[in-house]
């Protein structure tokens, strides 16, 4: 018989109180241990028979009466009230719970019953969930959610709001009216619906919106804006976006709505400013965070103002890479135009001359491009610097993409209607943004940070007709990760 002190990683630190022959001595070498266990502590009498069972008889387990996630929950649960949701859905449990749900393990409505209940949470029925689930594809429920997430976020006049889409696909042939076929950023060709995300400067999700498969996303982005702006109240607001999110006719229904607008541009050809300063620097080399700038020349405000500023940087860690890829496809043309490979995709294969050949003049284009970034933007009252800030926000926002997409599948696979896609998504975005804020507090990813505190429990037992309750033991490092999750929260 041993008495186990600790168990960590699969080594055990132990004592070993000795061996037994007879059940006489079972019992005793079992005394010693319970003494050596309990120290100099007393023990709790609770009525019970500890004496050893006879040779031949079994003794019956304890029953666990009750078992709860208790530190997970009340994380999710604490988070979901920070952000104003309970509120905001006017105490409605059976979004919580499915909020709650898709952040422990996403699944069906019948998977969260499942779910919950693993972690100690009694839930709606199955059937409860499905009556109540439409209700949450209703504008003014959605619109109660962006602005609570709005208030967390400290939204205000002059605010800058990120924007992204990404598209969902389904696992169907049969296309209707919201369904359908279209550019796939994943490249699928079942239909799919195009999503949008607006998001702080931090990536905290603020409004998501559902669309049509083959919409354009430049279509997307005014009918998401206004409806925030009037959702919120704020007509100041300036969007940061891709250069794919614009046409000319999108940047001027932004400008006529009262927007801004700040986007990164493509440099197909050597922009202006840096013709310029090539011509004057003939010997010279660029910087590295070495600007150019340009105004708008297609006019400017009654005041002299330009409409627009473009600004231009030049990355030295932008161009390294560029130039490695550049090499590495120059050298496969080389060997596609000798024939020593297929072609395949190669932009620096000229296959419109006499004779296929390596198109130099593209290839010194691109060298010549190699770590120049353009930005676009409407605020002329900004700094470059500010600028490029800005915009390399996006980055927060495509994690908060990634993070829906694969930590909370976001993909609606048991959703058909518009109306159930759409409560999906409301559901999706509600969980983005409790777990951006439990990503906040604790440091950890939300997959990870779910995984750790699910571990540790609560349990009830019965014994001799009395209630126990008992824990599971909570590290130091756990504990400290506790508290961060239960500390208020700074200013956002």
């Amino acid at each position: 018989m041993q008495v186990v002190y600790s168990e960590y990683r699969g080594s055990k630190k132990l004592k070993h109180v000795g061996s037994a022959h007879t059940d006489e001595d079972l019992a005793l070498l079992r005394a010693k241990a319970q003494e050596i266990i309990e120290g100099e502590q007393q023990s709790l009498d609770l009525g019970i028979d500890v004496t050893p069972a006879g040779a031949g008889s079994k003794q019956s387990p304890l029953a666990v009466t009750g078992e709860r996630a208790g530190y997970l929950i009340d994380a999710i649960t604490g988070a979901y009230r920070a952000l104003g949701f309970d509120a905001a859905t006017d105490h409605d449990s059976v979004f919580a719970d499915l909020v709650m749900a898709r952040l422990v393990q996403p699944g069906s409505k019948l998977d969260s019953v499942e779910t919950l209940a693993e972690i100690g949470v009694a839930s709606a029925s199955y059937a409860t969930i499905k009556r109540r689930l439409l209700s949450y594809a209703e504008p003014g429920f959605r619109d109660r959610l962006t602005a609570a997430s709005a208030a967390h976020a400290g939204i205000g006049p002059g605010v800058m709001v990120l924007f992204d889409v990404t598209t969902l696909y389904f696992e169907t042939d049969e296309a209707d009216d919201f369904r359908k076929p279209g550019f796939s950023k994943e490249r699928r060709l079942e239909p799919q619906i195009t999503v949008g995300l607006l998001a702080d400067a931090s990536g905290f999700p603020l409004a998501v919106g559902a669309f049509e498969g083959n919409l354009a996303e430049t279509r997307t982005m005014l009918p998401m804006l206004e409806r925030f702006a009037g959702t919120y109240n704020v007509d100041d607001i300036t969007v940061v976006a891709d250069a794919g999110m614009f046409s000319d006719g999108n940047k001027k229904a932004i400008v006529d709505a009262g927007l801004h607008y700040i986007l990164g541009v493509r440099t197909p050809d050597v922009p202006y400013p840096l013709q310029a300063w090539r011509k004057a620097n003939p010997e010279a080399e660029y910087t590295d965070g070495q600007i150019w700038s340009t105004a708008d020349r297609s006019g400017r405000g009654p005041d002299g103002v330009p409409h627009s500023i473009t600004y231009y940087q030049y990355s030295w860690d932008r161009a390294r890479r560029t130039l490695k890829g550049i090499s590495e496809q120059v050298d496969k043309a080389e060997k596609a135009v000798a024939g020593k490979i297929a072609i395949k995709r190669n932009r620096f294969v000229d296959l419109k001359a006499p004779k296929k050949q390596v198109n130099w003049a593209l290839v010194e284009k691109n060298r010549a491009l190699a770590g120049v970034k353009g930005y676009q933007t409407s605020r002329v009252d900004l700094t470059a610097e500010q600028v490029i800030s800005a915009y390399r926000q996006l980055l927060k926002i495509e994690k908060t993409f990634r993070m829906s997409k694969s930590d909370l599948k976001a993909r609606p696979i048991y959703h058909h209607t518009r109306q159930s896609i759409e409560a999906h998504l409301t559901v999706v975005m509600a969980a983005m943004a409790v777990g951006h804020l439990l990503e906040q507090r604790s440091g950890l990813s939300i997959k990870r940070l779910v995984r750790t505190l699910k571990r540790y429990r609560t349990f009830e037992l019965t014994i001799a007709g009395q209630t126990v309750h008992a824990a599971s033991p909570v590290p130091t490092e756990i504990a400290d990760l506790i508290d961060r999750l239960n500390a208020p929260d700074l200013p956002h």
